[in-house]
């Protein structure tokens, strides 16, 4: 566990995903020197925190990282237990849409839209060395989209080139499941 003060960036509501920011987050380099910035996540990034209280722009608050594996935070749409999820445009969670970027987490159990679901951190389409990790950046992230490649290979080919790129998948998982994993429709 660890605890530091952070600058909120914007007003953030309780229950949404958060990203940390550092220097000329805000566009004043000297301050950012010293300060760590809280912004509200946005589609396809993989969240650092969840707000666990409504949050005031230009507040300072203080942070506890507990490295829990379970974050409660607002859904956007209905969805069902065990379903990836992702960060949507406003800090809350939708289902796993590869060309949208990564998931971080699965559901528990089932929600409405705008309702609180419990999530467990997995996360899946990040670099797994550290020289990946070196040259990573979300925005750069595109999907194969070479479908009739990918029609040609076998399922256990699929797999492979999903292990080789650290995606988790179902031992059970359909041809076209797998291709949708890749980035294919």
């Amino acid at each position: 566990m660890t605890s530091f003060e952070a600058k909120v960036t914007q007003n953030i509501p309780a229950n949404r995903l958060i990203g940390l920011g550092g220097v000329n987050t805000e566009g004043d380099p000297e301050e950012g020197w010293e300060t760590v910035y809280l912004i509200l996540s946005k589609k396809g990034w993989i969240p650092d925190l969840v707000s666990t209280s409504d949050l005031e722009k230009d507040s300072v608050v203080n942070v506890t990282i507990k490295n829990s594996p379970v974050w409660k935070v607002e859904s956007s749409e209905d969805l069902p237990a065990g379903t990836l999820v992702q960060c949507d445009e406003d800090g809350r969670v939708k289902h796993y849409r590869p060309e949208d970027g990564n998931h971080f987490g699965f559901t528990t159990h089932s929600v409405k839209a705008g309702e609180v679901v419990q999530i467990v951190r997995k996360y899946g389409q990040m670099p797994q060395t550290q020289v990946e990790a070196a040259a990573f950046n979300v925005g750069d992230f595109q999907p194969a989209k070479d479908e009739e490649s990918l029609e040609g290979k076998t399922n256990a080919e699929l797999k492979e080139l999903l292990d080789e790129k650290g995606i988790e998948y179902k031992s059970n998982a359909t041809k076209d499941e797998l291709i949708a994993l890749l980035g294919g429709e």
